[in-house]
């Protein structure tokens, strides 16, 4: 039986913002979080060892998953700081099911969360190509975002 989003997620102190987030796909690009939350929070660099961005079948995005030879290079990816509840439950609904949220450790040593890929099957050899994706589906991407916000009922009651 798969778990709720609300039940994946590490939980949030009740006093402050949750815990660091690892985003290594679309939402490295602030467009595309701002669609989403309506605000870009503070970004930093970051990488995660033994893991990689994979390119999915069929999929404009990619999924983390760890790598064969964990000394190859790490994911790289951003570090969004400071999401509150909301912000968090949104991302959650918007990465769904096939993800689940993890934990893991940045090269920098600091414990982050992250949206892990699921479904082995999907993953490819490839590593995903943030570069491509902004050239070629960036705009496309950030409008159909702005469609999905615009039916998602507040995902916090």
């Amino acid at each position: 039986m798969s778990r709720s989003a609300a039940e994946r997620r590490p939980p949030v102190p009740a006093d402050g913002p949750g815990p660091l987030l690892f985003v290594y796909g679309t939402l490295m690009f602030p467009e595309v979080v701002s669609t989403l939350i309506g605000r870009v929070p503070p970004m930093e660099s970051a990488a995660a060892p033994g893991w990689r961005a994979a390119r999915l079948r069929d999929r404009l995005y990619p999924g983390l998953v760890r790598r064969v030879a964990r000394d190859e290079a790490p994911a790289a990816g951003r570090v969004l700081v400071g999401l509150d509840p909301r912000e968090r439950a949104v991302l959650d609904a918007f990465e769904g099911s096939a993800y689940e949220a993890g934990p893991l450790v940045l090269a920098d040593g600091r414990p982050a969360a992250a949206y892990l890929w699921l479904d082995v099957a999907e993953v490819t050899a490839e590593d995903w190509d943030a570069r491509a994706f902004a050239d070629r589906h960036l705009g496309d991407y950030v409008q159909r975002c702005a469609a999905w916000r615009a039916r998602l009922a507040d995902p916090v009651p």
